[in-house]
């Protein structure tokens, strides 16, 4: 279990789900039957993701970069303005008036989020922080997202709220998740 865990570093982890949030806004805008379900994927990929940053990463790259308070303000304030567009856009649904608009709002804010993370503050963090240090980081990140929400929550947006809310809000979404899903079948 240990091995498994430390396989992946942080910032291989958060790119490969970068990629899979640049795939799931697509899949969440196709109309169809499958929209509901690619929209509940995206959603819970991108709570799960930014629920792990704002929890270890943006701490870990304040203490570590030379500029690190600098960019993990920038980032957690981008992330806070994308958690508004995520928080609407949860309320509106895949069927909702002016789903394909807040879909678009939302992809542009996290894609344009996401981007700056992979050119400043991965990076940064490749060259400042040991690869063992990068393969615990990743564990932890792993940890977090087994528990945390799997939904946008406005209020939870940065480390000391994710760490205190993920245990309470992650297992109430899971079973809210699990409600839904059986009245479906």
């Amino acid at each position: 279990m240990a091995l498994t865990l430390m396989r992946d570093d942080a910032v291989d982890i958060l790119t490969r789900q970068h990629a899979q949030i640049r795939r799931g806004f697509y899949k969440a805008a196709v109309p169809g039957p499958t929209r509901r379900r690619a929209f509940e994927q995206l959603m819970r990929l991108l709570a799960v993701h930014e629920a792990a940053e704002e929890a270890h990463v943006h701490p870990v790259a304040r203490r570590a970069l030379q500029a690190g308070r600098t960019v993990a303000a920038r980032r957690r304030e981008e992330e806070k303005q994308a958690k508004k567009l995520l928080v609407a856009l949860w309320r509106t649904g895949p069927e909702g008036k002016g789903y394909l608009r807040q879909l678009n709002a939302a992809r542009k804010a996290v894609l344009a989020h996401a981007g700056r993370e992979e050119r400043e503050e991965f990076t940064a963090l490749r060259r400042a922080v040991g690869a063992t240090r990068l393969r615990m980081l990743g564990a932890e990140i792993k940890l977090t997202q087994a528990y945390a929400p799997t939904r946008p929550h406005r209020w939870v947006n940065n480390e000391a709220t994710n760490k205190l809310a993920a245990p309470l809000l992650g297992p109430i979404d899971r079973m809210r998740d699990l409600a839904r899903n059986a009245t479906r079948r």
